[in-house]
């Protein structure tokens, strides 16, 4: 299908990148500020928009935050996607709903996850998210609701955003080196709108293909963004106790959504051109309250655990 009139859920960085997606493919696009936890707000939200694709990222990201506010993480991120997916079911919507790769684990380079690979989550959040996807895939095998899940992981891009992990990077001192799966934002943009207009259910990773870590990342930013930068390597055991979540590393398929015949550009050929983005960016001068407030958030996640 090619949605004409599109309804997003959550205002984050996910939310800002599709809002501008749609709107550039000529899509009228309404992001409404409310809670998906009341089924009052969402079904008004629905009704005043009349939308053929409703794209559902509102969530609690944060896994530190999360593990200390389960009650509310679990509200969020399962009952109320659960409560998106009962609205859209109710009127026929055809919904996106974003997940996370996080869900799996891979202890080497060698451990590749399909979508079929039962879960195997390791912090609060990612069992929020697959709570969330059994809901709704449940919701979709009992009735009518059409849903496409989608399962980025480490989400990369050019936007100078506290939420980017690239701009997060500039702001840390210490790395581990253990082989991830990782999506360019941008990417991802791309890929749900082919599948959306394949009309694809289901589950799908979609992540660039290859492996990177956050050390050969911060590398890359020393020698081409910030070559002032001075970090350390360090273990996984070391960064666990630096957080009050596990750190999950995963390696997943993009078999699936090659079999589609989207295939994206690899994650190492892509990191050079985002982080030129970023670069130019950064360099315009634009982009120093946001590095400070990251700078800031960077600290005070440190001082919790510390």
């Amino acid at each position: 299908m090619t949605p004409h009139k599109v309804l997003i859920f959550g205002r984050g960085q996910l939310g800002s990148f599709y809002r501008a997606h749609f709107a550039s493919l000529g899509a009228a696009v309404e992001a409404p500020e409310g809670d998906i936890r009341d089924e009052a707000f969402v079904s008004g939200a629905v009704s005043a928009a009349d939308p053929d694709l409703i794209v559902n990222v509102a969530a609690k990201t944060n896994i530190d935050w999360c593990e200390m506010n389960r009650a509310e993480a679990f509200a969020i991120n399962t009952l109320g996607a659960d409560v998106v997916a009962k609205v859209a079911e109710e009127r026929g919507v055809y919904l996106v709903h974003v997940s996370s790769g996080c869900v799996q684990e891979s202890l080497t380079a060698e451990v590749v996850h399909t979508e079929e690979d039962a879960p195997h989550p390791l912090c609060f959040y990612s069992w929020t998210k697959v709570w969330a996807e059994n809901l709704l895939t449940e919701r979709a095998a009992r009735g009518t609701l059409k849903t496409l899940i989608l399962r980025p992981r480490q989400l990369l891009s050019s936007m100078v955003s506290p939420r980017n992990a690239l701009v997060k990077m500039l702001t840390y001192a210490k790395f581990i080196d253990t082989p991830n799966s990782c999506t360019v934002v941008e990417d991802l943009m791309d890929a749900t709108s082919k599948l959306v207009a394949k009309d694809a259910t289901g589950v799908y990773n979609v992540v660039n293909p290859g492996v990177t870590s956050p050390l050969r990342i911060a590398r890359m930013l020393k020698e081409r963004l910030k070559p002032e930068m001075q970090f350390a390597e360090i273990s996984k055991e070391e960064l666990n106790r630096m957080t009050l979540a596990k750190r999950i590393d995963c390696v997943l398929s993009t078999a699936k959504l090659e079999k589609e015949g989207i295939v994206l550009a690899p994650i190492e050929e892509r990191l050079v051109d985002i982080i030129a983005e970023l670069k130019h960016t950064l360099e315009s001068g634009e982009a120093d309250a946001t590095l400070r407030k990251t700078e800031e958030e960077t600290r005070e996640k440190l001082a919790l655990v510390g």
